[in-house]
């Protein structure tokens, strides 16, 4: 299948000329009305530099890899340790308008004046090919479109602003109410999927017809509009251009990026301004990785054991030997300690072992206190950084596609709305083909409040790593204590950074056997926390700080109200 690249052009500056012969030659390094803006081909390039926008909201630069994936660090999935990385303020709700981190960088125009710039000029084109302008007008639209959604729901009110603006004009625009804003994103998807092609007919890398409804479905589940979710959702199902894929597993490695299960992939390439760098994602002991983003124990608690109870319920579940006997995607979705592992070994000194600070009489460098790359959970990412997908001399310039929205996705969309709209037994069954596929029982169709936490639980083990699980429990809401409640009613942990650093870890070793995958079997003996280079500390699992509700919108940095005084700060900071 052929590629899109995304980077082919970063961004055209469109040059005025003037009166003098010097200005009018025409410009060596930029493009110009008079030289562009003829041909479809001119067309083509400035549709692939629009893509290039959603580089923004997916990768984030090269340093610091899969933007997409960091997402999750500002939920209770993954945790980050660095703060300079720029999650750990977000998620502790620390964030401020001098000290925001990442959302700093997200807080731009430059994407959207791309797209704007587009839709104005393309009609300067001699259109030849038969519904070609229809196309690319909607995948720009389309994009557009993605890139006020997810600004809308990070910062609230956000301007809108639909045309290019000279320097003047852009420095007086202020933020347009964020109903405004989400009526433009839900007219522009309506209104360009019918020119888009399916999903069955387009190239990898580019826009199709079930990504603009998948978008639209989104927009619709975030606001908790379930009917209007649900609608999009199905028409998405029965397109059937789409199906889960076979193997859980296997649908991340590499050779299947873009199976019948992915609606759109953001597109990374190998020795590329746009490749993946994969030094935060993996463990320190023998790449010498970062370990930056990893999972946390809460996450891997959440996941079933294989007869479909919790792990309070289920007589499968042993505390000490955690990872026995637990739904399927515990394995794919983290490396837990006695995996083999990219540059480790088949043996019980030496596969994946984060358990004991020594190993042999000597310091393990993946036990968490060790060292300051060493994950400070235990656990690594599994998913995009499997083992099969890593090899030591290419970490630095990975080929690892993101799957930004995939079929589990829309059918968990159909089981959560059909839940909440009382259609029990149908909700059941979306619920449960995504689990059927994941090798899990069925669960059974009882109470809403009971299949609401399955379904929660489920999006949860399915999605993680994926940059949903924020969105989800921002719609969800916050108790009365200002708490993020996650699935199953549980309050959002909240963790402690740096300085004042707390994060639940495993302790224990590797035992001289096998399980039934082929693991070498953990042995935990204990959970605790504490902060790097400070003595071992007992832990408790609670929230260690409020994340009030003025938490959910982002505040705008100080540097672009004094720029541009017409933007207000966010409610609360």
């Amino acid at each position: 299948m052929k590629k899109i690249i995304f980077g082919l052009i970063a961004a055209l500056t469109i040059t005025v000329t003037s009166c003098s012969d010097f200005l009018e030659r025409s410009p060596q390094d930029a493009l110009s009305p008079a030289t562009f803006w003829q041909t479809e081909n001119d067309a083509y390039l400035a549709l692939i530099g629009t893509y290039n926008g959603l580089n923004n909201i997916y990768h984030n630069g090269h340093w610091t890899g899969y933007n997409c994936v960091m997402m999750d660090a500002l939920s209770d999935n993954l945790f980050d340790y660095f703060s300079w990385e720029g999650y750990s303020v977000m998620t502790t709700g620390n964030i401020t308008p001098t000290n925001n981190g990442v959302a700093g960088s997200w807080y731009q125009f430059s994407d959207i004046r791309a797209c704007n710039e587009y839709l104005e000029m393309e009609n300067n084109v001699n259109w030849a090919t038969s519904g070609l302008e229809e196309q690319y007008k909607a995948e720009v639209r389309t994009i557009r479109a993605l890139l006020y959604l997810y600004r809308s729901n990070w910062y609230g009110d956000f301007p809108l602003v639909t045309k290019t603006l000279d320097l003047a004009e852009a420095y007086a625009q202020p933020r347009t109410s964020r109903a405004e804003v989400q009526s433009f994103i839900e007219s522009e998807l309506k209104a360009s999927i019918d020119a888009l092609p399916t999903r069955a007919s387009v190239l990898q890398g580019r826009i199709c017809k079930e990504f603009a409804q998948g978008l639209l479905m989104r927009y619709y589940l975030w606001n908790s509009d379930y009917a209007n979710a649900k609608t999009y959702a199905q028409a998405i199902v029965s397109g059937g251009n789409l199906s889960l894929a076979d193997d859980f597993k296997t649908m991340f490695e590499v050779g299947n990026q873009y199976d019948k299960e992915t609606i759109f992939d953001f597109s990374f390439i190998s020795n590329t301004a746009r490749d993946l760098y994969g030094n935060p994602f993996v463990a320190n002991g023998a790449l010498g990785g970062w370990s930056s983003i990893v999972p946390t124990v809460d996450l891997m608690d959440e996941f079933e054991c294989i007869d479909g109870k919790t792990i309070e319920e289920s007589e499968l579940y042993d505390p000490e030997y955690p990872f026995l006997n637990r739904d399927p995607r515990l394995r794919v979705s983290m490396v837990y300690p006695g995996q083999v592992y990219t540059g480790y070994t088949d043996a019980q000194r030496g596969c994946y072992n984060s358990l004991p600070e020594q190993i042999d009489g000597n310091n393990n460098a993946d036990y968490w206190n060790n060292a300051g790359n060493a994950s400070k959970s235990g656990l690594q990412l599994g998913k995009y950084f499997l083992a099969s997908n890593v090899t030591s001399d290419g970490l630095s310039h990975m080929t690892v596609h993101f799957k930004a929205m995939r079929y589990a996705e829309v059918l968990l969309t159909l089981a959560e709305c059909n839940i909440e709209l009382g259609d029990l037994a149908e909700g059941a069954k979306y619920l449960n083909m995504v689990r059927a596929r994941a090798g899990m029982p069925d669960v059974a169709v009882s109470d809403q409040e009971t299949m609401r936490a399955q379904v929660r639980r489920e999006r949860r083990v399915e999605l993680a790593g994926e940059g949903l699980r924020r969105e989800d429990m921002v719609r969800w809401q916050v108790d009365s204590n200002g708490k993020w409640v996650a699935s199953g009613g549980t309050p959002y942990i909240v963790w402690k950074f740096q300085n004042d650093f707390c994060i639940e870890h495993l302790d224990g070793d590797v035992e001289n056997r096998k399980d039934a995958n082929g693991d070498w079997v953990a042995h935990v003996t204990g959970r605790t926390g504490g902060e790097f280079g400070a003595p071992k500390t007992a832990f408790a699992r609670e929230n260690f700080a409020t994340f009030s509700s003025k938490n959910i919108f982002w505040p705008i940095s100080q540097s672009t109200i004094d720029v541009n005084p017409a933007i207000k700060q966010t409610t609360g900071y």
